[in-house]
């Protein structure tokens, strides 16, 4: 374990930013579905995930092209 220190602030109601030393996110608050809220991130990895907040139900994909051999 180690020291980690992260860094997050929002814009309006629906976006919010995150970094930290390896990297950075954009979350996005997207529609309430079943009294839950549908968050889409994107980070620096080219990696997505769309979670249902307070289900543990998420999905996740990569962003981008084929990768080099």
């Amino acid at each position: 374990m180690g020291f980690h220190f992260k860094k997050s602030f929002k814009i309006g109601k629906l976006f919010k930013f995150n970094k930290n030393k390896k990297g950075g996110s954009i979350t996005v608050d997207g529609p309430t579905i079943a009294g839950k809220k549908v968050k889409f991130t994107v980070n620096d990895k080219k990696k997505a995930t769309v979670s249902l907040q307070g289900t543990g139900i998420s999905y996740d994909t990569n962003l981008g092209g084929k990768k080099k051999k």
